[in-house]
C-alpha cells in the first residue's frame, strides 16, 4: 500500500478513535497527542494545549501532562503531525484544491510557532483564562460548528461568531500555504518539533542513492528547504510525501534509538 493512502486511512481512524465519547462513560480524559478540543460534542480525550492552560490558571505543574507528551513525541515526534492530528488532515484535504500557485511556497519561519505557544501561555496566566481556546480555529470546526446544529437553541455568544472568522481566515490562508497552521501557528506543533530529533521514528537519508534532485523538497507540503532538515527540524511532520515521492529511493522510515 502507498504511504499517502494508508496516512490517509490513520487519519480518518483517529479522527474516529478521538471522537468515541458517545456516553460520558466514553469520554476517558487520557492526553491527547493532536489537537482536539474538550469542548467538541464526541471528544473522548483532552486537549493538551486546553490542559497547559488550565494548569497555569490553576498554578499547578502538570506532571501527568509532561509524561504524557514526553512519551508521545519521545516515541513519533511530530508524525501525529502528519498521520493523526484530524486539523492536519482538513489542511491536505483542502491542498488538493489546485488554485494556488505551486511555486508560491514560502519558507517556514521557524520561531513563529514557538512564539504562539509563549503568547498562549502567557495570556492563560495574565487573564486567568483559557484565552487560546477562544481563537483556536481547530475548536472552530469541530466544536463550535457542530455544537451549533446540536443545540441550535444554545446562546452561542461573541466568541462563536469570532471562531467562524479565525475559520473562515484559516480556510483561505490553507489554501494559498499548504499547511499554514501547522507551518506558523501551531503551539502543540511546537511542542512536537522540539522532539523531532530525540524521536525513535526517524526518516534516514543515503547519501550513496541521494543525487540531490531535490525532488523531495519540491514536494514537501511543510516547505522544508534543505535535505539534512528532514527529520530533524522542528518543522517536519514525517508525513513520508518525501519517501515516497522519492525516485532513487534514498529515504526510508526506520526506528532507532540513536
Amino acid at each position: 500500500m502507498k504511504l499517502q493512502k494508508l496516512r490517509s486511512i490513520t487519519q480518518v481512524v483517529s479522527f474516529i478513535t478521538l471522537n468515541l465519547g458517545i456516553t460520558q462513560a466514553l469520554k476517558t480524559g487520557i492526553i491527547c497527542p493532536v489537537l482536539n478540543c474538550y469542548a467538541c460534542p464526541l471528544a473522548n480525550t483532552a486537549c493538551p494545549i486546553g490542559l497547559v492552560q488550565n494548569f497555569i490558571i490553576l498554578g499547578k505543574i502538570p506532571f501527568y501532562l509532561i509524561g504524557a507528551l514526553s512519551l508521545y513525541y519521545t516515541s513519533l515526534g511530530r508524525a501525529f503531525c502528519g498521520w493523526a492530528c484530524p486539523f492536519g488532515a482538513v489542511q491536505d484535504l483542502l491542498n488538493n484544491i489546485k488554485i494556488r500557485n505551486k511555486d508560491f511556497n514560502p519558507r517556514p519561519v521557524k520561531y513563529a510557532k514557538y512564539l504562539v505557544l509563549l503568547v498562549t501561555l502567557f495570556l492563560a496566566w495574565l487573564f486567568v483564562d483559557t484565552v487560546f481556546c477562544k481563537f483556536c480555529p481547530s475548536a472552530s470546526l469541530f466544536a463550535a460548528i457542530p455544537m451549533m446544529f446540536i443545540n441550535p437553541d444554545l446562546n452561542h455568544g461573541f466568541f462563536f461568531y469570532v471562531h467562524l472568522v479565525t475559520l473562515a481566515m484559516a480556510i483561505v490562508l490553507f489554501l494559498l500555504v499548504s499547511r499554514f497552521w501547522c507551518r506558523y501557528l501551531c503551539p502543540l506543533g511546537a511542542i512536537m518539533g522540539t522532539f523531532n530529533s530525540v524521536s525513535i521514528l526517524k526518516i534516514s537519508l543515503s547519501q550513496e542513492k541521494c543525487i540531490k534532485c531535490n525532488i523531495c523538497l519540491e514536494n514537501c507540503p511543510m516547505g522544508i528547504r534543505e535535505i539534512d532538515e528532514i527529520n530533524d527540524s522542528s518543522d517536519c511532520i514525517k508525513c513520508g510525501v518525501c519517501v515516497e515521492e522519492c525516485p532513487h529511493n534514498a529515504l526510508k522510515f526506520n526506528f532507532t534509538l540513536n
